[in-house]
This record gives C-alpha cells, sequence and structure tokens, in this order.
C-alpha cells in the first residue's frame, strides 16, 4: 500500500510526491524500494502495488531501477483508505496467502523475514505483525493479545492508557501489516463489509487494463465507502494470531519519527545541510540546497526543513501538528500557497521535471529550467494565454512548433507564439536541458491544451 498525501512531512513531501517515493531512510533507494526488496527476500510470487494513479510514473521508474517486473499496478482515481485497497488486491489476486505491507515502514529485515516466514506457516485465518511497544506512544494504535491469540484490537490511546497497556505487557503496537489467507479475508468481508467488496468488485470489471496497470473507475470507485480494515474487519475478527516483533520499526509518520530514526551527532542533531551551530541539540536541520550555509544559535527541540519554496520550523515534539498548518493553507485565498502543497518547486513529470526558477501565475513573466529523460517528450500542446522562449543548456532536441520540425543543441534558442502547437523531445542519450521563459497574463500549469500524449493526459 503506497497511497499518501504528502501531509504529515510537509513541505519534504508533496501530494504528488509522498514520503514513501522519497529517498529519507536511505541515500539509494526510497521507502517504497525498499519495501519492494524487503517482499523479495520473502520469495512473494507477485507484488501488487495499490497507488494513486499519478503516482504511477514514479512506481514504474523505481521497479525499473529495481529491475522487478513481476508486479501489478492498482491504480486509485482517489484514497478510499486501507479496506478498499486491500479488498481490491485481494479480489485481484489468487494467491492462497496475502502479505500486506505498508510502504513507508522501516523493519530489520532479517527479523521481518522470519516473522513472515512463520506467519505463512501457521496462517489460517490473519495473522498480525505486532511491534512490542518501548514507550507509551499515543499516535499508535494498540492490539490486545495472549500468548499469540489476538483478544482485540484498541484505538489511539491518552497518556495514561497508553503507559497502563505498557506495564500491563499484553498490548502491542498495530502496525497495519498482515498476512491474510485470502478466502477468510473475502468471506470475512462479505459478513461486515458487504457493501465494499461488492462496489470495489463492481469497479474492477468497469475498470481497464493496460499492460501491468488496473485503472480503477472513478465513477463507480467513488461509490466504495472509505474505512480503514481494522474498522470494517479487524474489529470483529476473533480467531486470529499474533505474531509480536521484536526488532527495530519505525513508522516514518512525523518528523519526531524521522528524526528518531536517523543517526545523530554527539549532540543528538541530525544534520542533512550545509551547516554551521552554536549550542544546538536534539535538532533536525535538513535543506535541498546544499550550497546555502544555514546557521543555528543556540535552540534546541527544533525540526528545521528548508526547501525551494517553503522554510519549515517547528518543535519536534509537536511535529504531528504540521497537518494543522496545512489544512490552514488549502484556505488560504494566494493560490501559488495551495500549489505548494501539490508539487515542490522541482516537479516531477512522466517526461522528466520542471524548477521554477522565478516568477508567480500572476506575475506577467515566469522562467523555469526543464529536464526531458532520453528518448521522452513533452505532450504536443499549445496555450491560450502565454507564448514561450526556449534556450537548450543542455543535450540534443528535435522540436516542433506549428508545421516546423528544428533540432536544436546546446545555446540555440527557438521561440513559441501565444496559441501555436508545440512539442519538445529528447532525442540523444542524455539529458535535455532548456530554460523556458513564459510571458502572459497567466501562467497556470492549468493554461495546456493538449492534442497528443504518450502518458494518456489527452
Amino acid at each position: 500500500m503506497c497511497g499518501g498525501s504528502g501531509t504529515r512531512l510537509f513541505p519534504l513531501s508533496r501530494k504528488l510526491l509522498p514520503k514513501q517515493f522519497l529517498k529519507l531512510t536511505d541515500n539509494k533507494f526510497s521507502m517504497f524500494q525498499l519495501t519492494v526488496k524487503r517482499a523479495i527476500m520473502n520469495n512473494i510470487n507477485h507484488i501488487y502495488i495499490v497507488s494513486n494513479v499519478k503516482h504511477n510514473f514514479m512506481i514504474r521508474e523505481q521497479m525499473e531501477e529495481l529491475n522487478v517486473t513481476y508486479y501489478t499496478i492498482i491504480s486509485e482515481p482517489f484514497g478510499k483508505d486501507t479496506c478498499a485497497a486491500i479488498t481490491s488486491a485481494s479480489l485481484i489476486s489468487k494467491a492462497s496467502n496475502i502479505l500486506v505491507m505498508s510502504s513507508d515502514h522501516v523493519w530489520e529485515d532479517n527479523i521481518f523475514s522470519d516473522v513472515v516466514m512463520k506467519a505463512f506457516d501457521i496462517n489460517k485465518s490473519v495473522t498480525v505483525f505486532g511491534i512490542v511497544p518501548t514507550y507509551p506512544e499515543t499516535g499508535y494504535g494498540y492490539i490486545n493479545y495472549e500468548g499469540n491469540q489476538l483478544i482485540k484490537f484498541v484505538e489511539k490511546p491518552d497518556i495514561d492508557t497508553a503507559k497502563k497497556y505498557i506495564e500491563s505487557k499484553q498490548y502491542l503496537w498495530n502496525s497495519g501489516n498482515f498476512v491474510f489467507n485470502r478466502e477468510f479475508l473475502l468471506k470475512k468481508l462479505k459478513l461486515t463489509a458487504a457493501d465494499i467488496i461488492e462496489d470495489v468488485n463492481t469497479t474492477i470489471l468497469s475498470s481497464k487494463k493496460v499492460n501491468n496497470e488496473i485503472i480503477l473507475d472513478s465513477n463507480m470507485f467513488d461509490r466504495v465507502r472509505s474505512i480503514s480494515i481494522d474498522y470494517a474487519v479487524m474489529e470483529y475478527v476473533t480467531d486470529g494470531n499474533i505474531i509480536p516483533y521484536t526488532g527495530y520499526w519505525s513508522d516514518i509518520g512525523s518528523f519526531k519519527s524521522l528524526h528518531m530514526h536517523q543517526q545523530k551527532d554527539n549532540d543528538n542533531n541530525y544534520i542533512d545541510a550545509t551547516n554551521m551551530n552554536l549550542s544546538t541539540t536534539n535538532s533536525m536541520i535538513m535543506s535541498d540546497n546544499k550550497d546555502k550555509l544555514i546557521l543555528t544559535n543556540n535552540i534546541k527541540d527544533l525540526t528545521i526543513i528548508d526547501t525551494r519554496d517553503c522554510l519549515y520550523i517547528g518543535n519536534t515534539d509537536s511535529s504531528q501538528d504540521v497537518k494543522k498548518l496545512v489544512n490552514m493553507m488549502k484556505t488560504d485565498e494566494n493560490n501559488n500557497v495551495k500549489d505548494m502543497l501539490n508539487v515542490h518547486a522541482k516537479a516531477f513529470r512522466p517526461w522528466g521535471w520542471y524548477i521554477n526558477v522565478e516568477g508567480k501565475n500572476e506575475d506577467g513573466f515566469k522562467i523555469k529550467r526543464i529536464g526531458v529523460y532520453p528518448g521522452k517528450r513533452l505532450s504536443l500542446q499549445s496555450h491560450k494565454h502565454r507564448s514561450e522562449h526556449w534556450v537548450i543548456v543542455k543535450g540534443t532536441a528535435r522540436v516542433q512548433v506549428g508545421e516546423d520540425q528544428l533540432i536544436l543543441h546546446k545555446n540555440q534558442h527557438v521561440y513559441i507564439p501565444v496559441g501555436v502547437l508545440h512539442r519538445m523531445e529528447n532525442i540523444g542519450e542524455d539529458m535535455v536541458e532548456f530554460v523556458e521563459t513564459q510571458i502572459g497574463d497567466y501562467l497556470g500549469e492549468d493554461d495546456i491544451v493538449r492534442y497528443q500524449d504518450d502518458f494518456g493526459r489527452v
């Protein structure tokens, strides 16, 4: 499961680039890729990836980096919580046992693999991986258990209740990762959430399949009730198994949990930035501009996140409140503020990326730096409100302007008037990069009329 709206780690993550696709816990692989590698360790026959349709090009690119081909993407037009996601995978798959994994968790892989193998051996209904708690956390659900038997799920407690749970040694954190017997799950869904299994099945029958991607029909999927698997199914399970997981685990769901996970210096700081500091302790400082010097003086317990378009400073213990700031941004009258929730200043697309260097939608001009991957091309398009000037700074491109086809190299340029059809294609083996200057009375991303597109956006 790799849905997400990019709110809990904003501004690091955004709606179109949520945290699971970022390299937050590893320098080489994203958390999604690490989850895939973890699944492979357990001899999984096929991988089903449930995600928002707008994330699919990132999934394909990251799976290609891993050289993994035995997977199916189940593309949701919008999120409907975990019950719908697990139900769709269970209806599509024909496996006897299904391992359900979240894509933003950190585990000790060898210990996790042992737990999964035990679950496959004993599972006849559902086996839950419970995390042995290390402190009274109020942000997690808990599982009441005895021996290897599940007694009940309980929701997030207050601090006093959490302390009692820890002292009793009869409660585990609910990791949200399971092994389901597929036949058991489908029978249970028909008893406790019959409307969901019926509506999801109807959606699948109405959906189209393109290669290894099932694109769920948005009209049918809109009817599906949004609810978690815990509320829809697990609260009614009385014969489930519990396997306590005793290794290191983290749900990277806040800046506090990210800070706790990272390797820190002698002052308990995690610093991924060019930084000089005096009396800085127990803090996390991150920047995507390694040329910018960040100076800190006499601070503690702070999270500082510096991105191209947003600077966040907050108390680490209050990092769950980032969602409140995001909700404030949603209601702001400034469209540029709202746009930040969707994309970074460096926005990734199936064909490459672009960076807003200067200018806003209503400024009359905007300057972008754009990169196009080898073999990729932008859509054939026109604009109603702006003209564009392109200057090639790297690579070799074929550019269509109206009926003309041009081959452009480094230090060559082209002008595209308002309303004229145009297209950029990388025909070389290296990245094409160009600087785009837009001039017009409106410069929003929605001022695009597409006529042809390699990525189904027409």
